[in-house]
């Protein structure tokens, strides 16, 4: 049975009245990670490019010390070395899970860290004892494995001392903080909520409950804890106004049957991770088992990129290659900037808000191709639009400047996005970003999923057609790269990218 009236409704207006998408940070998230859990997996990563190092430092401290064996001690590109190389890497693979290091509670108490570190270090180097003692190779000396055991330990205490710092102030600054709603007003919900109120340091925001009532009256004593949003109903609008990463949904079974659907529907739809709370059974212990909320087991459903390992990975592709891009193409860049300023009055820059990732806004950036007051007179052209839909193109648009055309034809304006997908802003491949006005257009919901995943420079449709494709088919390629992404298809639309740009088709 609903209570009625245990805590008002924040009406439209309301939630109308503040800004509904809150710009990012003026650097973004210079974090490499957005979860614990992502952290974990650099510290994966950071072992093993440890272990490797160490392995180098150590042969390079034997031959100082054993001047006699110096040909022996130096690693070289022959099969010995490569094997030894690999079967370091192989055994920090297999023994460092083994003494339990990659846990949060390994992250977060050091002193579990200093021990689990030692004895995983120490568990690698016996098993470089025994493949010593059976291959008996030059390199296996004394002073080789003390260097090895000394570096490889102090580096992997030193990197989680400090990811564990950047882990406190990322959470304590909001960069790792998660907004999230709860869907259901019972006993447990409240739990939920009020755990996620007192521990705000585990990276979550509870936004709010959503909920036709109270099942039971507000427990606790925090305002926040007695909020309810919006009805069951009116999700969706909610969530497309509103900015929202999670809706944790934990309702009774007979509720859960009757709204469940049409709940993680309007968070498919918004793009919005949904987790369902699978609490079958009131059990006082149910034991140690996976969880992501207050230790319940949880099914967590995201039309986004899910998988924190992949979106490392796509993170490490971006930064690499948008670095070594900006340096490489740093000349370019600084002719084309003296370029737009000699040619036309106003910045070389040109900047504007654009919506991104949970539809969070931020600044875009691309070599100004217009004239100064391009945006002021867009109004005044909206009837010469040659495009459906939501977005605004005109093919020979009388604001564009005979440099900017030179500059829009070969693509050389959108460069400054590297910047901000050096940020964090923005990725190599993705949905576009889109202005706010286009935003504000789109009418159909199902197009909205695309703020799932960070927009990108180049894009499906960028390479199927460009300007030609119309509004639509441009969603549906967006869509289409949410649902089937993966490091090989970011990889082979900038492949493609590179000969639509040289070909200059579609481009204006």
């Amino acid at each position: 049975m609903w209570l009625r009236g245990a805590g008002p409704f924040e009406d439209r207006a309301s939630r109308l009245a503040r800004p509904p998408w809150p710009s990012r940070n003026r650097w973004g998230n210079p974090l490499p990670f957005a979860s614990r859990q992502g952290a974990i997996t650099w510290l994966r990563a950071l072992d093993l490019a440890l272990a490797a190092l160490s392995l180098v430092v150590a042969a390079a401290v034997s031959t100082a010390f054993s001047p006699e064996t110096a040909n022996a001690a130096h690693l070289h590109l022959d099969p010995g070395s490569l094997g030894l190389l690999l079967g370091v890497l192989a055994a920090t693979l297999i023994i460092f899970p083994f003494f339990g290091v990659y846990t949060e509670t390994a992250l977060y108490d050091r002193r579990l860290a200093v021990k689990q570190v030692v004895k995983s270090v120490t568990g690698v180097v016996m098993a470089l004892l025994l493949g010593a003692a059976a291959l008996r190779p030059p390199l296996a000396t004394p002073v080789f494995l003390a260097a090895f055991w000394l570096m490889a330990a102090s580096g992997c205490v030193a990197s989680r001392l400090a990811l564990r710092r950047l882990l406190f102030m990322g959470e304590a600054q909001g960069l790792l903080r998660r907004r999230v709603l709860v869907a259901g007003t019972g006993e447990r919900a409240q739990e939920i909520a009020r755990e996620m109120l007192a521990h705000p340091e585990q990276g979550r925001r509870f936004m709010g409950f959503v909920a036709d009532g109270w099942e039971i009256a507000p427990m606790g004593s925090q305002p926040e804890a007695a909020r309810l949003v919006c009805r069951f109903d009116d999700l969706a609008d909610y969530l497309r106004e509103q900015v929202v990463d999670e809706v944790v949904i934990c309702l009774p079974l007979e509720e859960l049957s009757r709204l469940g659907t049409g709940l993680v529907t309007a968070c498919e739809e918004q793009g919005v991770t949904a987790t369902v709370v699978a609490r079958l059974f009131a059990l006082k212990n149910p034991g140690s088992r996976p969880a992501s909320h207050g230790g319940e087991v949880v099914s967590t459903l995201s039309s986004s990129l899910a998988d924190e390992r992949e979106r490392i990975l796509k993170r490490f592709l971006d930064v690499s290659v948008s670095l070594a891009a900006l340096v490489a193409l740093s000349p370019l860049l600084a002719v084309v900037w003296a370029l737009v300023r000699l040619t036309s009055p106003g910045p070389a820059i040109f900047a504007q808000e654009r919506v991104g990732l949970g539809k969070r806004r931020f600044m875009f950036y691309k070599f100004r191709t217009m004239v100064e007051n391009a945006p002021d007179l867009q109004e005044e052209l909206e009837a010469q639009n040659e495009m459906d839909g939501a977005l605004f193109k005109i093919k020979n648009d009388p604001r564009v400047t005979p440099l900017g055309r030179l500059l829009r034809r070969t693509s050389i304006d959108e460069l400054p996005q590297l910047v901000n997908v050096l940020r964090g802003d923005m990725s190599l491949v993705g949905p576009r970003p889109l202005p706010l006005r286009d935003v504000e257009r789109i009418e159909k919901t199902w197009p909205r999923r695309r703020f799932g995943v960070k927009p990108g420079i180049t894009c499906l449709w960028q390479i199927s057609g460009r300007n030609a494709t119309s509004f639509e088919r441009m969603m549906e390629l967006d869509i289409e790269y949410v649902d089937t992404w993966s490091v090989a298809l970011d990889l082979k639309i900038l492949l493609r990218t590179i000969p639509v740009v040289c070909s200059m088709r579609g481009a204006y």
